[in-house]
This record gives C-alpha cells, structure tokens and sequence, in this order.
C-alpha cells in the first residue's frame, strides 16, 4: 500500500511539477516575444495544477515522517505508553483527515459550477485534490499505525537526516 501511494505521489509531482515549470517559463518568454503580452491560459494552469503538487508532497511528507510532529509527551512514557499515545495520535489524524475530505468533496460539489475563464474547467478542482490528498493521508496514517501496533513505537518512520531543519 505504501509503495503505491509513494509512486503515485511520485508521479503526480513530478508530472504537475514539470508542467507548472513549463507552462510559466513559457508563459515568461511569451510575454516578451508576443504583442498580446503571453498566454491567457497560462495564468490559470498553476491554480488547476498547485493544490495537486502540494498533496501529494504532504502524502509523501507524512510516509517518511517529514510532516510535522511534537514529540515531548514521548518522553514521559514507557514503550507501551508510548505505543498507545502514538497509535491513539494515528487514529485521530486519520480521522481528522477523512473528516477534511469530506469536507473538501463538499466544497467542491458547491464551486463545481464554477468555470474558469481561459481553461473552461471547473472550480472543483482544487478541492477535489484536496480530497484525494487527504484519503493519501489517512491511509498512510493507517499503515504507519499498524507497524507502531505490531512492531512498536521504534516502526515510527523518521526522516532522513537533510530533510530535519537544524
């Protein structure tokens, strides 16, 4: 389940990422070569493609223990402590997160009328990345606390040393 979450992920920042750096270096260059002054489209592009890149970064973030943490109360605990503390955290996150997706599907059903004026896409773009985004989330969540309740509290994934700010 996690490898497919991760290239999935993967993938779509990498494909969302390339286009959102081609689209405005183009759009760039337009703006000097072209009398109209660039691209119309061009402008709406990292709004229909930015809220896709960032979720599945966070996706990512949360699999390899780069999403934020507060780990102090760990400190206070035994490892049976902690693994119930970290598998409780777990189990809100993930509803949290489901709670959010709905949330997000909500919202989107709301703006879906919406259009944008270049591109002609709906409004429920955006939020239905977010959805996605989320239910990536939570499941991830789930499968780090399924290793924490069969391995213990040290299945916590931690990030890589360059990826902790200093």
């Amino acid at each position: 389940m996690d490898r497919g979450i991760a290239l999935l992920c993967q993938g779509v920042l990498l494909l969302t990422g390339t286009a959102l750096m081609v689209v405005m270096t183009a759009n760039v260059l337009a703006r000097y070569v072209l009398a109209t002054g660039g691209f119309d489209w061009a402008e709406e592009v990292p709004q229909q493609l930015f809220p896709w890149f960032i979720m599945a970064g966070v996706a990512l973030a949360v699999q390899r223990g780069g999403h934020i943490a507060v780990e102090w109360l760990m400190g206070f605990f035994g490892r049976r402590g902690r693994r119930r503390v970290l598998l409780a955290g777990h189990v809100l996150v993930a509803l949290a997160y489901l709670v959010l997706c709905w949330q997000a599907l909500q919202v989107a059903e709301i703006v879906a009328i919406e259009r944008s004026p270049a591109l002609g896409l709906p409004g429920s773009y955006g939020y239905w990345a977010i959805a996605v985004g989320c239910v990536l989330i939570a499941v991830g969540t789930v499968t780090i606390a399924i290793r924490i309740a069969l391995i213990g509290p040290e299945a916590l994934p931690t990030p890589s040393p360059e990826e902790i700010p200093t």
